[in-house]
């Protein structure tokens, strides 16, 4: 009978999916698991149980789904807002901020409608510029976040200027005049135009053609008062030369041609040239620039369908005041077409997108979307490109990278110059569809030169990345060596006691990337499983892209984000977590916790979900933990770990007093490997019948714990388990047992069977590491 001693050295493969279990030719298969709950795999290899997460408060209306978003003043500076049913609360250095007692907060436009779609994700975009945080969506006008002092935040509308508009109307029948042109005017249309929700948008209108206004020439008889053009740029003479005498000639234009655009400027200096001939007065007037035969305006009443008032922002043509004109076109984003629902600062500009369309601002100027300077159009003019799809595909997100790319729910597009060398512009951009496999509504983290997007299903998450060899960008799906993972599914119905929302969710709804210590993809699934993704991809040095579970007692993760921690050592996760607590469903802002430094001291070891520490004298009743009423707590006393505790009066009493003490919902970590493919002298060793008899574990400062056989067919998971007993004989009594490092045996209590599965679990609220599994093997290879 062949013995064999393999040795399990890394555990970055992840959990893998059942459908892998027979898979043993594949690389990750020795490095994965049937099983990875509360455990990190780190890039460097070992399992290292999870930090609990702290609790820091209720949300303002536990009825009510809420969401997270990161806001960074400074560059250390950064707040975490929690968006509910027409609020905004603000978060920093790990905890709510006050101001005399009471949480900061403002009034928002979203209510609990807006947030939440009916695929569970969040309908909020935001995107950063300085200290000025732009907030998008469909249903309202963009805002602008500012903070205005160490508690005090602003929201305020973001009127964009000089458009972006929609396409000029194409139906020669329907038809505008305005009763002015600068000031408050009315619009009066032909046919049906305007909508109430047209107020507060702008409107674009353009002279029908240029037979109005004579062109402007050298030398021409001119007056006060009198028009002219050069090409489609309006001006009017507001000054002439001194008469030359008693009956002077009258003045005329002088030689250089008005380039400007605003102000005033003479074509000449004005004034008369003796013997010049009888007929010429004094030669070059002032012309003062009016329009370029177009103007704007913001719509401010409603009074039908046929008639608005408008305030002018840009001068009108005074021809549109005497003939009607069937050039106008309608904002691209106004309360009757959709706001800008995506925004992402890219070259210097402001992208905006809603459907399939996205706007770039001027470049620069970044509320600004004049499409053309005067009648010019610059290189420095703002963009609008339309998606040439073949199906309907509405835009889903924005991120900026070299290229602006752009995710719809059936493609992903590239959006870059046509001429790399040359400034991005109007006549230098071009929108390509590169991958066709369509993106949910989540927004995507970028990890180096990847960008990460979850599929419209919510099942895959895919990266992106150019492709030197292939010259082209691809995409691969990082689940599909652990295609469960990410598979919840749940349906919910949200009311606010007017208006209901029935939620129909399925795979990954939310996620962030924390990027210290260790980079890591973590989601909120469907089902409210948190779920994450160790991700190290580094060319010929690294190929990490592990899968972990993390299940929670009583804990339902709706929304994960991630900011740095006040000393900026690390990302935090944040999450709201909804919980069913003395009879009540509770929603609660909780903080993962670090997990315990290669210094700190075991006492310092937080390993309890949504829980609290206290530090003081002495004591055996802790209180403070209303929010666990009635619920079973795991507690560690400095440094040991106590029997739980059931929470009454917000209160637990302890078997003996404790300076510093960690009381929360119990977490509970497991490992199982996958099946070991040692120890046979024929061939595989898979599918032959074997037995484990011993199993060496290598730790790093752990404690606690059980182990044993993990086979599924003979025995569920977790009975017959081994308690390990890390406690040396040189370890005084009386005291918490030191962390534990090194290997520890464990005679394997296992007879002779197909899979020979193990299993590693921790119930107790203590640090664990493994570094590595190291069993003895005997295979029949006779079966």
């Amino acid at each position: 009978m062949p013995k064999a001693s393999p040795i399990i050295t890394s555990f970055d493969g992840g959990e893998l999916s059942p459908l892998i279990g027979g898979r043993v030719d594949l690389a990750k298969f020795a490095n994965g698991c049937y099983l990875l709950e509360n455990f990190l795999p780190l890039v460097q290899g070992p399992a290292r149980r999870r930090g609990g997460t702290r609790y820091v408060v209720s949300v303002k209306d536990s009825t009510l789904r809420t969401w997270l978003i990161r806001f960074q003043v400074a560059e250390r500076l950064t707040y975490m807002i929690e968006f509910g049913h027409l609020y905004a609360r603000f978060y920093a250095n790990r905890g709510q901020l006050m101001d005399g007692g009471v949480p900061v907060e403002i009034a928002t436009p979203y209510t609990f409608w807006d947030l939440t779609d009916v695929d569970g994700t969040c309908r909020l975009r935001v995107t950063q510029s300085n200290d000025v945080l732009y907030i998008f969506h469909r249903r309202h006008q963009t805002r602008k976040l500012s903070r205005t002092g160490a508690t005090t935040f602003s929201l305020d509308p973001v009127n964009f200027q000089n458009g972006p508009f929609q396409d000029l109307n194409k139906d020669e029948g329907v038809t505008i005049t305005a009763t002015g042109e600068t000031g408050t005017v009315t619009l009066n249309a032909s046919a049906p135009v305007f909508q109430a929700s047209d107020v507060g948008s702008l409107f674009y209108l353009e002279q029908q053609d240029l037979s109005a206004v004579k062109p402007w020439v050298v030398h021409a008889k001119i007056d006060v008062g009198d028009l002219r053009r050069v090409d489609s740029r309006v001006y009017v003479c507001t000054q002439v030369g001194p008469p030359p005498g008693v009956d002077p000639p009258p003045p005329l234009t002088g030689n250089v041609t008005p380039t400007h655009t605003e102000g005033r400027a003479w074509d000449g200096d004005g004034v008369d040239v003796a013997d010049d001939g009888p007929d010429r007065g004094p030669i070059g007037v002032e012309w003062e620039y009016l329009h370029s035969g177009w103007g704007i305006v913001r719509i401010t009443g409603f009074t039908d369908s046929q008639t608005v008032t408008a305030d002018v922002v840009s001068r009108l043509p005074g021809a549109i005041t005497a003939t009607a004109t069937n050039k106008w076109a309608r904002a691209l984003f106004s309360g009757a077409e959709g706001w800008a629902e995506h925004g992402v600062f890219w070259r210097n500009r402001l992208v905006v997108a809603r459907d399939r369309t996205i706007a770039l601002s001027v470049n620069g100027d970044f509320e600004n979307f004049a499409a053309k300077e005067a009648d010019e159009v610059t290189p420095d003019s703002a963009i609008r490109e339309t998606l040439n799809a073949r199906q309907l595909n509405r835009i889903m997100w924005l991120a900026e990278s070299e290229n602006l790319i752009i995710g719809t729910n059936g493609d992903e597009w590239l959006v870059g110059p046509i001429q790399a060398t040359q400034a991005l512009g109007p006549s230098n951009i071009r929108a390509e569809r590169r991958t066709r496999y369509g993106s949910k509504g989540i927004v995507p983290i970028e990890i180096g030169s990847r960008l990460l997007f979850v599929q419209a299903s919510g099942r895959k998450l895919r990266d992106f990345e150019y492709n030197y060899t292939v010259d082209d960008y691809v995409s691969n799906d990082t689940t599909k060596l652990a295609d469960h993972v990410s598979a919840g599914h749940a349906s919910e119905t949200l009311s606010n006691g007017i208006d209901m929302l029935e939620l129909d969710t399925t795979g990954i709804v939310d996620m962030a990337c924390q990027q210290e210590p260790y980079s890591i993809i973590w989601a909120a699934r469907g089902d409210g499983q948190l779920i994450a993704q160790t991700y190290d991809r580094e060319i010929e040095r690294s190929d990490v892209y592990g899968w972990h579970r993390h299940p929670m007692v009583n804990g339902f993760v709706e929304c994960v984000e991630t900011m740095p921690s006040p000393d900026g050592t690390r990302d935090d996760l944040w999450m709201v977590v909804r919980r069913e607590v003395d009879g009540q469903t509770v929603r609660y802002v909780e903080i993962m916790q670090p997990e315990l430094g290669l210094a700190e001291p075991q006492n310092e070891a937080f390993y309890v979900d949504c829980g609290l520490t206290y530090r003081g004298a002495p004591a055996t009743t802790i209180s403070g933990l209303e929010h666990l009423e009635g619920q079973e707590v795991a507690v560690l006393v400095d440094g040991a770990a106590h029997p739980r505790r059931t929470v009454q009066d917000g209160a637990i009493t302890l078997q003996v007093p404790g300076s510093l003490v960690h009381a929360g919902i119990p977490q509970v970590c497991a490992i199982e490997p996958m099946e070991l493919n040692a120890g046979s002298a024929d061939g595989t060793a898979q599918g032959k019948t074997k037995r484990i008899t011993n199993v060496v574990i290598r730790f790093w400062r752990s404690l606690g714990g059980k182990a044993g056989p993990a086979d599924p067919i003979s025995r569920p998971a977790g009975a017959g388990l081994q308690v390990l007993s890390l406690r040396k004989p040189s370890d005084p009594m009386n005291q918490p047992v030191p962390l534990f490092s090194g290997d520890f045996e464990i005679p394997w209590d296992s007879g002779y069977e197909r899979q020979a599965r193990m299993r590693y679990e921790n119930d107790q609220p203590l640090p664990v590491t493994i570094l590595a599994i190291m069993p003895i093997l005997h295979v029949q290879d006779d079966r």
